[in-house]
């Protein structure tokens, strides 16, 4: 009976369709959002939306205007501000665990040999954060709209 559970979940989590799978996500984007589309040849193109139809998708990149055929588009993803928000959030959470973790390490032996400042301590800790949640949120964010199967 506890063999069942986790094959029972796997097959749950297989059957699920994954998010956002037809086109029609594709041909309700706006003129003028930021996209990257993954060809399946492995050629990335990124750019602003121009339009799509149901046999191709076309944007602008960088001057040159792109069509791309649905049969050879692999994945569509439109940027989303949102998650920036989300990714600095969960850098700034890896960076207290990092600060954390040199705190009672590299800290203790260092408030026990040679009398470290608070001030050292408290950027022990800022630091990881800042760079961490900065690197993170300095990246924008993609979420996948459409992906073959």
């Amino acid at each position: 009976m506890q063999m069942r559970a986790p094959i029972l979940l796997f097959l749950f989590w297989s059957a699920v369709p994954v998010h956002a799978q037809s086109w029609e996500a594709v041909r309700s984007l706006n003129a003028g959002d930021r996209i990257k589309v993954l060809e399946t040849g492995g050629q990335e193109h990124a750019g602003i939306f121009v339009k799509s139809s149901a046999e191709a998708i076309s944007l602008t990149v960088g001057r040159d205007a792109v069509s791309i055929e649905r049969s050879r588009v692999r994945h569509v993803k439109v940027r989303s501000g949102s998650r920036r928000v989300r990714n600095l959030i969960i850098g700034a959470a890896v960076g207290l665990a990092v600060g954390v973790a040199v705190d009672q390490g590299l800290g203790t032996y260092l408030r026990n040999e040679t009398g470290e400042s608070a001030g050292t301590r408290a950027v022990s800790y800022i630091a990881p954060i800042a760079v961490f949640g900065g690197i993170a949120g300095a990246f924008p964010a993609y979420r996948t709209i459409y992906r073959t199967r």
